[in-house]
């Protein structure tokens, strides 16, 4: 197939790219006003037989050939648009003779409304944008004619939902295309998996007040596309709100999931006051199929506009189309409980697994690097993640390219907390680059030297890093996220710092780069020295708690003659918190692993089954069935499937039946 994928994507840089021609609905407020998803149409004659169709697309789409449905799911990889575009490429079986291709075009991250998340942060400034529009290239065809007319998709969005309306009168007749200019880099015949349908939820419906609205129970959080069957008269107006948690009067809270923290009529010029995840469908009689260029994460959704239950309500589980692995794929333990907790990590992993490795598949959906510090290793211990993780280190060197600093997230939204200047992210979250190499390396080992292409990317921002903080210490970042009683960010930064320095020495090694070698070793050295100088004494680092103890202890930054009365420290200040985890986004895996790995995994299964709250199990006891983001419930601000506490996994899969024998 690598021959084909090469010459597809050579036949898509010669062709056109293809939009509507309206003007741009801009930046502002009307971007919201009604804009109908064109659908296009072109037609192109064979011999019979399979044909080969490739795909390039700004936004999202929805292709069929003479009425039969190629891509069920509409979502191509997002990426740095600017840098690289993956394209996708299907057989396609045709008849002989002429042969009808239509394209449903969505708006996608390339035409992201101009939402304020947090009320000030506009992610289509930082982006690639524009009008959607595609590339399509059928076999050897040179050219294609083009047409296109309204579909009933009145709007759509990422973050805020679809609207249909098949009431609406429409002009029927088709228009000729138009070639568009887009901002877009190289067109790249995807390798990683697409986003694909990875399974299904039963909605299960009721009352909650009867005739007018209704609830469905899918059973379990998760990421999807909604599937609905009803009977309902031309023009009745149904309205869905999609949330992960019911409010005390069982009505559906989606404020876990708002777009950005926009509950106040923060969100700009047009912008909904609420920007919560909802569809609206204006019917044109009995609806029966998928809210398109839509996905969500839910265990509810609310239906107003009905006088009868549905008939039919599915979740339609979406994630990159990844192959489980072991030993994730057949985990077993004899305490249920790690079983639950595994399979809570998997869901919420599968749920922010959709072309990027997201920390929340609601109010942010993006990239960020943190996560994938903290949970890569887990990840790659379920799923075989090779080439998911090469397309992740391509985005944040595209996001490098121009000015060698990393990004907090890839593909870049405009988030630089803790930065260090123009649009670079915090140590912690950058060092995501040379983990990955790593990790690759050593699960995928075969995709060695596909991974060390990379290395220039890590040697360069060390540079720059170094330029900067010529002392070894960084002192700021955003710190050990989550933490009940956190390392100083200082802490976090500086060690992750050395992290980074070190494994780019590691690289420069293995491609025979001695100088390198040398070079990023004498600064892994001074950062090292600096940390101990700065930070540990007598075995306590910075406060002593378990964030700061774990941290420099696990990415071995503690002085040999320290590291026993460091490890004790660790175990002290597990105890006065009653074997309780008190760690954040890094530390806790930190912490897990480096008792485990030095013997004391008893005391790791004690604060992973440990009872109440902070924990797992509180989370499980309260009704979870995907992560928290925080030890601490939340029912208004913070994402109920979020990733990063699922380093337990990691745990669970390496040591986790040294748990099923201690008891508290």
């Amino acid at each position: 197939m690598t021959a084909v994928c090469l010459l597809a994507a050579l036949a898509l840089e010669s062709m056109p790219w293809i939009g509507d021609g309206r003007p741009a609905a801009g930046d502002g407020a009307g971007w919201y006003e009604e804009r109908p998803a064109p659908v296009f149409r072109t037609v192109f004659e064979s011999a019979g037989g399979d044909v080969e169709i490739s795909v390039a697309c700004l936004g999202y789409y929805l292709l069929s050939v003479d009425g039969q449905t190629v891509n069920e799911v509409p979502m191509p990889l997002w990426s740095p648009f600017a840098k690289t575009v993956y394209a996708d490429t299907y057989r396609v079986g045709t008849r002989a003779g002429m042969n009808v291709i239509e394209l449903v075009l969505g708006n996608g991250f390339y035409n992201l409304p101009p939402l304020k998340f947090w009320g000030s942060k506009c992610f289509r400034d930082a982006l690639a944008h524009g009008e959607p529009c595609f590339k399509l290239a059928v076999g050897g065809i040179e050219k294609l004619d083009w047409e296109w007319r309204e579909s009933e998709i009145v709007s759509n969005s990422p973050y805020l939902g679809t609207v249909l309306d098949f009431a609406r009168e429409r002009e029927t007749a088709w228009r000729r295309a138009a070639e568009t200019a887009a901002r877009a880099g190289k067109i790249v015949e995807r390798k990683a998996p697409p986003v694909a349908v990875c399974g299904a939820l039963e909605g299960r419906p009721s009352w909650l007040e009867a005739g007018k609205i209704q609830i469905i129970d899918f059973g379990a959080n998760a990421t999807g596309m909604p599937f609905f069957e009803f009977s309902s008269a031309p023009g009745d107006r149904i309205e869905i709100v999609y949330g992960e948690r019911l409010n005390a009067d069982g009505s559906v809270n989606p404020l876990t999931q708002t777009a950005g923290q926009i509950k106040r009529g923060n969100g700009g010029d047009g912008a909904p006051a609420l920007a919560a995840q909802r569809d609206l469908i204006v019917a044109g009689g009995d609806f029966s199929g998928t809210v398109p260029f839509a996905w969500h994460i839910c265990r509810y959704a609310e239906i107003r506009g009905l006088g009868k239950l549905v008939a039919r309500a599915e979740l339609k589980l979406v994630s990159s189309d990844l192959a489980p692995v072991e030993p994730g794929k057949s985990f077993k333990s004899a305490d249920p409980r790690l079983e639950k907790l595994h399979e809570t990590c998997v869901r919420t992993f599968r749920s922010n697994l959709v072309g990027v490795q997201s920390d929340c598949p609601g109010r942010e959906k993006l990239g960020y690097g943190g996560d994938i510090v903290a949970t890569c290793e887990a990840m790659m211990l379920n799923f075989d993640m090779g080439e998911f993780y090469l397309k992740t280190l391509q985005d944040f060197a595209d996001e490098a390219e121009d000015d060698g600093w990393l990004t907090e997230t890839a593909p870049y939204v405009g988030i630089c907390d803790k930065g260090y200047g123009g649009r670079s992210g915090p140590v912690a979250w950058t060092v995501a680059v040379p983990v990955l190499i790593d990790a690759i390396m050593r699960h995928r080992p075969e995709l060695r030297d596909r991974a060390l292409a990379y290395y220039p990317v890590c040697a360069r921002y060390a540079r720059l890093l170094d330029a900067k903080f010529p002392g070894g210490i960084i002192p700021f970042c955003i710190g050990d996220h989550e933490a009940l009683e956190r390392a100083a960010d200082g802490v976090n930064a500086t060690a992750h710092w050395y992290l980074f320095a070190k494994l780019t020495a590691r690289f420069a090694g293995a491609l025979g780069l001695g100088d390198d070698e040398a070079e990023f070793g004498a600064m892994a050295r001074k950062i090292r020295e600096s940390f101990a100088a700065g930070y540990v004494k007598d075995g306590i680092v910075d406060n002593g708690t378990q964030s700061a103890q774990a941290i420099a202890l696990y990415l071995g930054l503690v002085p040999e003659g320290e590291i026993a009365k460091a490890e004790a420290r660790l175990l002290e200040a597990i105890e006065e918190k009653g074997f309780a985890p008190h760690t954040g986004i890094f530390s806790t895996r930190y912490m897990l692993m480096y008792l485990s790995e030095h013997g004391y995994a008893d005391v790791a299964g004690r604060i992973v089954l440990h009872e109440g709250f902070p924990g797992w199990m509180h989370m499980l006891d309260r009704g979870a069935t995907t992560l928290w983001e925080t030890w601490a419930e939340s029912d208004d601000v913070y994402s109920n499937c979020h990733p990063m506490f699922g380093s337990v996994d990691e745990w669970m899969l390496k040591y986790g039946e040294a748990a099923n024998s201690p008891g508290e």
